[in-house]
């Protein structure tokens, strides 16, 4: 971590489809060796089908998966007389969509499915609904700072 400056924070450009600055920060996430054509169009392909099957605006979906993914608690480390512990700490609103949104696409990855769309399709839907891999890890964490409640008083 460097200690001269904070590092400036960009300005992130909406999609074309949408004009939403949190899907193109997915796309962004999707996005492998600069092919950001191909990644907007897993996304879109993803956002079609579930336009089709759900018969909602499938913005609304993608924005409620993400909302359920968003961990509210998280445990960061600390040292403290020689001894390591887990504190639980409160997740900043920039932090936590940016978890929610690497969560979303580690679950995504990780499904046995045809193609990267259909993955997608799968894992925005069931995180839309509560369950899937992604809320998985979020119960997870949660459960993490839970138990380590009592090392709270650490907090810095």
């Amino acid at each position: 971590m460097s200690r001269k400056r904070k590092a400036p924070i960009r300005k992130i450009y909406p999609d074309p489809k949408f004009h939403s600055e949190i899907v193109s920060k997915f796309i962004n996430s999707i996005m492998y060796d600069g092919k950001r054509s191909t990644a907007e169009k897993i996304l879109y392909d993803a956002l079609e089908k579930i336009k089709s099957t759900s018969k909602e605006d499938p913005l609304k979906i993608f924005n409620s998966a993400i909302n359920n993914v968003k961990p509210n608690l998280e445990c960061r480390s600390r040292r403290v007389g020689g001894a390591t512990y887990q504190v639980p700490v409160e997740v900043k609103s920039k932090r936590a969509q940016t978890l929610a949104l690497r969560w979303l696409m580690e679950a995504t990855r990780k499904r046995k499915n045809k193609t990267m769309a259909d993955k997608l399709f799968s894992e925005i839907l069931d995180a839309s609904q509560n369950k899937g891999s992604a809320i998985k890890k979020r119960e997870d964490t949660h459960k993490m700072a839970e138990a380590n409640k009592a090392f709270a008083h650490f907090r810095w």
